[in-house]
């Protein structure tokens, strides 16, 4: 059937919206109406050679999304090699600004780190650091010195909270479940991100990656944050 040809049309390598399905389709069935298009996508669906993946997002492949591997600056890359050389034993975890580009409508220019790190060995990191990059890093700062002293690549040190989701392969990397509940729950990463693009970063992040739920609920949960965060996954 005609419509059974537009769908095998569809190249398996993208993600259409709606509207770009009804563009892509009308190519080669010029009298389509947008208001077929949803009739051909439930048909599509039913069938099987059309998934849905996201909010208005469909694919010819079930699962689009991959893995997230945060994208760090050469400034992070840098102090994370500082980092694992110094203490090499230590549990610690990286955020930086940049990294929400990837989500966010209103680009970060200034970028700004948040290392969190066990609790009894945050001022040993703080002596090693200040000495590395002196008036650059702020221990557990309040939200007005955090206005008042963050620069461009500053690093906010701050005591890390236990049972964090991690990567065994990039075990200072933050995970995309991890950055989920921090959005709405870490003082300092929450003071960083605009409230109006949070849920650009939950809505954009889950259409590009695959997280684990039970990981987020966990996690969340140990930050009292699960309620703000299972109203973002909707």
């Amino acid at each position: 059937m005609w419509e059974t040809k537009l769908l095998s049309s569809v190249p398996e390598s993208q993600v259409f919206t709606r509207q770009a399905l009804y563009n892509l389709f009308k190519e080669s069935k010029k009298d389509l109406s947008y208001n077929s298009v949803g009739w051909i996508i439930d048909e599509g669906l039913k069938s099987s050679i059309l998934f849905k993946v996201g909010a208005d997002s469909y694919s010819r492949k079930k699962e689009m999304r991959s893995v997230y591997i945060p994208r760090y600056s050469d400034f992070s890359i840098e102090l994370l090699s500082k980092m694992g050389e110094r203490f090499p034993e230590l549990e610690f975890t990286l955020f930086e600004t940049l990294l929400l580009n990837e989500f966010v409508n209103h680009m970060y220019s200034q970028n700004v780190l948040v290392l969190q790190v066990e609790k009894d060995l945050c001022p040993f990191t703080f002596d090693f650091l200040n000495e590395l990059y002196p008036g650059k890093v702020l221990f557990n700062p309040s939200s007005e010195d955090l206005g008042r002293y963050k620069s461009d690549n500053c690093i906010i040190l701050e005591n890390r909270i236990s049972e964090a989701p991690f990567d065994k392969e990039h075990q200072h990397f933050i995970t995309l479940e991890k950055l989920f509940v921090d959005c709405v729950s870490d003082k300092a990463i929450k003071e960083l991100i605009p409230s109006s693009e949070i849920s650009n970063i939950f809505e954009n992040a889950r259409l590009i990656y695959k997280s684990d739920l039970t990981k987020i609920r966990r996690y969340a949960k140990r930050r009292n944050a699960w309620t703000k965060v299972e109203a973002l996954l909707g």
